[in-house]
């Protein structure tokens, strides 16, 4: 799919990889809507990408009126499921209280199915959903967090099952670490380095662009180039 010109939505754009994204987007000239609970971090992803390009609405992915409203009045030919973290939270599972580690599962990958539901509805006449997930969910070793290794999981087989949904297509990111604002200088320094920002935004152009990308599940290891999983 050619991105110029397109209604595009990224979700937890306010920050990081979905900040990114948003620009990287809204450089190719498509019409984005920042979509996040931060409003004071989505609005400078507004100025940085270009107010004529990118506005911010107000969302939270866990609430499911929201994202309804989100992806009914934005229409968006383009959907970047990018919300989603707090894998790094601690107490996880199962010293957490049900309703912290229900609620992570809920953004992580609820969130995103609910978005994708209600996208695909809009896009009969075609249009590329991005799932962000994490290398936490692929591999069999232990997890911190096992909620966020399971949601993350949960999102790359729940794009897999997607591959005929024509004239729409699913696809998922899979990132190992990736150098966003909150990544120090001494852990960049490490080997392999965490992924620049860059190389994700390449990955999430790459899969919107190419129509053979149905179904499919990119990995974009730190130190290596990105790879299709069989």
């Amino acid at each position: 799919m050619d991105i110029q010109g397109r209604r595009a939505v990224v979700t937890g754009g306010a920050i990081g990889t979905g900040r990114a994204a948003a620009i990287a987007l809204a450089e190719r000239g498509a019409e984005v809507v920042v979509a996040d609970v931060d409003e004071a971090g989505a609005r400078e992803t507004v100025a940085r990408a270009g107010p004529q390009r990118c506005r911010f609405v107000a969302t939270d992915l866990t609430d499911p009126g929201q994202t309804a409203d989100l992806i009914e009045t934005s229409r968006p030919e383009i959907l970047i499921n990018n919300a989603g973290g707090g894998g790094h939270l601690a107490p996880h599972f199962p010293d957490a209280p049900a309703a912290e580690w229900e609620r992570l599962l809920t953004l992580n990958l609820i969130g995103p199915m609910r978005a994708t539901q209600h996208a695909l509805a809009g896009m009969r006449d075609g249009g590329v959903i991005v799932n962000i997930a994490s290398t936490a969910g692929l591999g069999l070793e232990p997890h911190p967090s096992p909620e966020y290794s399971a949601a993350k999981a949960g999102l790359i087989r729940f794009t897999a099952t997607l591959a005929d949904v024509a004239p729409a297509r699913v696809a998922c990111l899979v990132p190992d670490w990736v150098a966003t604002e909150r990544v120090t200088a001494a852990e960049r320094a490490t080997d392999p380095p965490p992924i620049p920002l860059s190389a994700f935004t390449a990955a999430v152009v790459t899969l919107i662009e190419d129509d053979t990308l149905a179904g499919r599940v990119m990995l974009l290891p730190c130190g290596g180039p990105p790879r299709l999983l069989p």
